[in-house]
C-alpha cells in the first residue's frame, strides 16, 4: 500500500473521531440549551446508537419551540434547570384549550406515563369538581371553571400534588380530578386564576433516576455523556473514542497506545485484504454475504430503524433459562404458546414463543415496534424480545389474574366480577384504546379487541394485549390500508372484511369494544341456552330486544343499585356496534358517554345483526363469486339498516 494512502486513512480516522465528539455538543432551540439527558430528534428520524440522551428525553425543535413527546403525550417546555434536574412544562391541550377540551376531563396523572420522570411534589394540586347534583361548593376559595364544558365545574387550588394520593379537600358529593400547577406566584395562586396557572405549567424532575447516570462526573473526567440502550445506562465517550463506564478513569493513559495499535491493525488489515484480492479470494467474502437471506436483512433493517428505543433483545438460550425450559405453560394463542417466566432481576413475565412464522416476519417485527413505543397503565408492557434465526419470542409483563374472558363467562361464583368492577374495567379499556388511537408518532389500531386479549393485573386493572394485528398509520391519515386482515369472528368490524360497509379506521376497534361491552353485560348469566334455541337470534339482537322491553337487565341479574351501571354499559355498547362506521362514536366520545347519566343518552337505531352475520360469512368465503358480491350489496341496502321508532 502506498504511504500516502495510509496517511489518508489515518487522517480520515482522526476526523471521524473529532466528528464523533462534536455530534452531541449542546444545541439551542429558542432560549433553551439542549444537552444530556435531553437530545434533539425529529418526528420521523430514529435516534443514533449510542444516543446523545436518554430515550425518554427526546425533544423536537419546531419554529423555535421545544416540544417533548413523553409516552405519546406532546408537551411544551418553558425552561430547564440542569443543576436541579428539573424542567417546567405545559400540555398544549390544557393550557390553550384550542380544541375545546374540557379541563376537568383531562387527567395528567393517567395521560402521561412519566417514567423515568416524575411530577414534582413541589407542584400544587388544581382540583376540578363536577357532577355535584346542583350542590356545588361555594366560597372565596372556589371558582367557576365551566368554560368549554357541558356541565357545571368548580375549581379549587389545593396543597402539594401527589399523583397517587388525592388532595385533602372538601369534595362533598362531587366527582373530582386534579392537575399539577406551579402556584409559585402569590398574585395568581388562587382558584380564580386557574387558566393562568395552567398556562404557567408544572414541574417535572428526574433526580435519583439510576439509568440517567451522573453526567457531570463523566464530563469532569474528560468525557462526553452518551446513552446506550443495549445496557440501559449512561456511557462515557472518552478521548480514546471508546465508550467506557460512568467516567473515563483509567482510559486516559492508554489513549496513545490504543491509537498506535489501531493504526497497526488497520495497516495489517489493508495489506491482508490486498493480498486476498490479488489471489481472488475476496470473492469468498462476497459469496458469504450473498448467502444471508433477504429475510434476515429485512429484520436487521427494521430493527435498526427503530433505533435506541428497541426493547431489550435476548438470546434464545436466555429465554429458555427465563422460562425454565418452557416449564410453566399459561395458554395458547393464534401466534404461539405462552409460558410463565422470571427475569434476572426477579420480575415475573409471560413469554410468548411464536410458531409458524413464515415470509419475512413483518408481523413479528411490527409487533415489537408497536408495543415497544407504548407506555400506558391500560396497555400491556413489552419487556423484551428474541429474534435468533427462526426462533422468535416476545416477553411481556406478567398479569396474575389472566384474561377477562375467564371472569365474564364463568359459572363459578368466586370468579364472577361485580358490576362496579366490570364498569371500572370497561372504562380502563376505553382509556387504553384512546391512547393507542391518539399516540404521539403513530396511530395504532388493534383489530382484535376481545375479552381474551384483555389481561388483568393483581388489582384487576385491565391491560390491552396481543398486538399481532396492529396496523400503523401516520397520525394525519384517517383511513387505513388493510390486506390479509385477521381477527375474531363476532368481534371484528363489518368494514374489515367488506368495504361495502365503509372504510377501515379506528372505529373498527370501537365496534369490537362495543361487542365486548355487550358480552360483559350479558355474559354474567348464561344466555347461550336461550339463543341456541333459534339460529335466527344473534346475541346483539337479543340484548337490544330485551333492553328495549326493560326486561334485559333482570335477565342479567341487575339489582336496583347497579341498574345505572348496566344501562350505561349496554347503551354505550349498542352505539359502538352500529354497522356503519359513520354512526359509531369515536373512543374519545365513548369516554365522554361514561361521564354522563344513562337518562341523557338516546337509544341507538335498531340494527339487523343476524343479517350482518350471514353477510360476514359470505364475505369471508374465498370461493364466493361476483354474483354473491352483488347480493351482499343488496343485503346492506335492504336488510341491515332498519328505521327505529323515536325514543
Amino acid at each position: 500500500m502506498h504511504p500516502t494512502s495510509l496517511l489518508s486513512i489515518l487522517v480520515s480516522l482522526f476526523l471521524f473521531r473529532q466528528r464523533a465528539h462534536a455530534e452531541c455538543e449542546p444545541v439551542g432551540c429558542g432560549n433553551l440549551s439542549i444537552k444530556y439527558p435531553f437530545w434533539l430528534g425529529a418526528p420521523s428520524r430514529p435516534p443514533p446508537e449510542p444516543s446523545c440522551g436518554h430515550p425518554a428525553f427526546e425533544l423536537w425543535c419546531i419554529n423555535s419551540n421545544t416540544t417533548a413527546c413523553i409516552s405519546g403525550s406532546p408537551i411544551h417546555i418553558h425552561s430547564i434547570d440542569y443543576g436541579a434536574s428539573s424542567f417546567v412544562v405545559y400540555h398544549n391541550r390544557v393550557a390553550t384549550g384550542t380544541d375545546g377540551v374540557c379541563l376537568a376531563d383531562f387527567n395528567v396523572s393517567s395521560t402521561l406515563a412519566l417514567s423515568p420522570l416524575r411530577i414534582s411534589p413541589s407542584n400544587r394540586a388544581l382540583c376540578f369538581l363536577f357532577n355535584c347534583n346542583g350542590k356545588e361548593p361555594r366560597g372565596r376559595e372556589y371558582a367557576n371553571a365551566t368554560a368549554g364544558c357541558k356541565r357545571p365545574i368548580v375549581a379549587y387550588l389545593g396543597g402539594s400534588y401527589d399523583r397517587d394520593t388525592p388532595p385533602a379537600i372538601p369534595t362533598g358529593n362531587c366527582t373530582y380530578r386534579y392537575l399539577p400547577v406551579l402556584g409559585s406566584e402569590a398574585a395568581v395562586s388562587t382558584a380564580a386564576n386557574y387558566s393562568r396557572l395552567l398556562k404557567a405549567g408544572f414541574l417535572l424532575d428526574w433526580a435519583g433516576t439510576g439509568s440517567i447516570g451522573d453526567c457531570p462526573a463523566c464530563i469532569a473526567s474528560g468525557g462526553q455523556c452518551r446513552y446506550r440502550n443495549a445496557i440501559g445506562a449512561l456511557a462515557c465517550l472518552c478521548p480514546d473514542s471508546k465508550l467506557h463506564g460512568p467516567t473515563c478513569a483509567g482510559s486516559m493513559g492508554t489513549s496513545k497506545t490504543i491509537m498506535l495499535i489501531a493504526a497497526g491493525v488497520l495497516l495489517f488489515t489493508c495489506i491482508y485484504v490486498l493480498i486476498w484480492h490479488r489471489k481472488g479470494k475476496i470473492l469468498w467474502f462476497l459469496l458469504c454475504k450473498k448467502t444471508r437471506s433477504n429475510t434476515e436483512k429485512n429484520y436487521e433493517a427494521m430493527i435498526a430503524s427503530y433505533g435506541s428505543l428497541t426493547p431489550k433483545r435476548y438470546m434464545y438460550s436466555e429465554v429458555m433459562k427465563i422460562t425454565s425450559s418452557r416449564g410453566n405453560q399459561l395458554g395458547k394463542g393464534g401466534y404461539g404458546v405462552v409460558f410463565k417466566g422470571r427475569l434476572h432481576d426477579g420480575r415475573l413475565v409471560a413469554v410468548k414463543f411464536l410458531h409458524d412464522c413464515k415470509g419475512n416476519g413483518d408481523e413479528f417485527v411490527n409487533e415489537v415496534m408497536s408495543i415497544g413505543r407504548t407506555s400506558h397503565v391500560n396497555v400491556v408492557s413489552l419487556c423484551g424480545f428474541c429474534l435468533e434465526g427462526s426462533k422468535r419470542a416476545l416477553i411481556y409483563e406478567y398479569m396474575p389474574n389472566g384474561s377477562l374472558d375467564k371472569f365474564i363467562y364463568s359459572e363459578n361464583p368466586k370468579e364472577i366480577l361485580g358490576w362496579e368492577r366490570l364498569y371500572a374495567i370497561a372504562l380502563g379499556i376505553a382509556r387504553g384504546l384512546e391512547y393507542l388511537h391518539h399516540s404521539c408518532n403513530t396511530r395504532i389500531v388493534h383489530f382484535d379487541i376481545k375479552p381474551q386479549n384483555i389481561l388483568l393485573d393483581k388489582d384487576f386493572n385491565p391491560k390491552i394485549a396481543d398486538f399481532g394485528l396492529a396496523k400503523l398509520c401516520h397520525t394525519k391519515e384517517s383511513k387505513l390500508s388493510m390486506t390479509g386482515a385477521r381477527g375474531t369472528i363476532g368481534f371484528i368490524a363489518p368494514e374489515v372484511h367488506s368495504r361495502t360497509f365503509g372504510v377501515v379506521s379506528t372505529k373498527s376497534d370501537v365496534y369490537s369494544y362495543g361487542m365486548m361491552l355487550l358480552e360483559m353485560v350479558g355474559g354474567r348469566r348464561n344466555v347461550k341456552s336461550t339463543v341456541a334455541k333459534s339460529s335466527e337470534k344473534y346475541f346483539p339482537d337479543w340484548i337490544y330486544d330485551h333492553f328495549a322491553q326493560d326486561d334485559g337487565l333482570q335477565a342479567c341479574e341487575v339489582t336496583g343499585e347497579t341498574e345505572e351501571i348496566a344501562r350505561k354499559m349496554t347503551l354505550i355498547g349498542l352505539w359502538c356496534v352500529q354497522i356503519l362506521p359513520a354512526y359509531r362514536p369515536t373512543i374519545t366520545k365513548v369516554l365522554e358517554m361514561f361521564e354522563r347519566s344513562s337518562d341523557d343518552m338516546d337509544m341507538p337505531p335498531k340494527q339487523n345483526f343476524s343479517g350482518l352475520l350471514e353477510s360476514s360469512a359470505q364475505n369471508m368465503d374465498v370461493q364466493s363469486s361476483s354474483s354473491n358480491k352483488s347480493e351482499e350489496i343488496g343485503l346492506v341496502n335492504s336488510k341491515i339498516l332498519q328505521k327505529s321508532p323515536t325514543l
